[in-house]
């Protein structure tokens, strides 16, 4: 695939906004953003990465069509998260509210984020409002993202953050993102890939068979994909 379709086709993720329903496209305009950084950098980074915030986001669909469940969970029940955003002023925010699935999401317009295979993802809603095509999209709430590949992913791994290279982003065995509405003017979005994120990452199961099971432990300092303030984010999920 050459650089212009790959840039082409991200930028139809980044067209697809349009509230209520559009509600993902800004998470792969970021993710897309930086796998387009990344490949550009490295001959040519989501998480994903996937995802462009501040007020662009992608929504995601499961199904390889797109009109499959909403997503696919452990049959113990839906996971349970502890991650907690922290800002530098002290304010927080909790992931309370995620999912997780082995099928590829799709942004409204029927584009999956990421067209490679063997993954796992994890996500919390991604709402905003206003259009990209308006150029007036603005993220409602912070979302987490966490796109792993399963097979690289092994029981009680740890990584130390970075994560990045030396491949784009589709070869990074995870990507740990957030976006946050805080960062003037438009929000700021925070990874694992950034050179500046510290803290660690800790995978202790990760599984698609036979259902989707993702067990993770984060202590976290993310740096910004927009060169804004570093972001804290914490906790377990179960």
């Amino acid at each position: 695939m050459s650089e212009q379709q790959i840039k082409d086709g991200y930028d139809r993720l980044e067209g697809a906004l349009a509230p209520p329903l559009d509600s993902l496209q800004r998470v792969d305009r970021r993710v897309a953003a930086r796998r387009r950084q990344r490949r550009t950098a490295v001959a040519g980074v989501a998480t994903l990465g996937v995802l462009a915030v501040g007020g662009t986001v992608v929504v995601l669909a499961s199904g390889d069509d797109g009109t499959g469940p909403a997503v696919a969970n452990d049959t113990a029940g839906d996971p349970v998260s502890t991650l907690v955003l922290r800002r530098p002023d002290g304010s927080t925010y909790a992931f309370d509210d995620v999912k997780v699935s082995c099928t590829r999401p799709r942004t409204a317009a029927g584009d999956p984020i990421s067209e490679a295979k063997g993954r796992i993802w994890m996500y919390s809603p991604i709402e905003f409002t206003g259009s990209e095509k308006g150029g007036d999209a603005q993220v409602t709430q912070p979302f987490v993202y966490f796109e792993g590949v399963v097979a690289k992913l092994h029981p009680d791994q740890t990584f130390s953050l970075p994560v990045d290279g030396p491949g784009d982003s589709d070869t990074f065995p995870m990507t740990f993102f957030v976006a946050d509405t805080e960062g003037a003017p438009d929000g700021n979005e925070v990874s694992s890939a950034v050179s500046d994120a510290t803290g660690t990452v800790r995978v202790l199961r990760a599984s698609c068979d036979p259902v989707p099971v993702l067990q993770l432990d984060v202590t976290s300092t993310l740096g910004s994909e927009e060169e804004k303030t570093s972001l804290d984010v914490a906790g377990t999920l179960r």
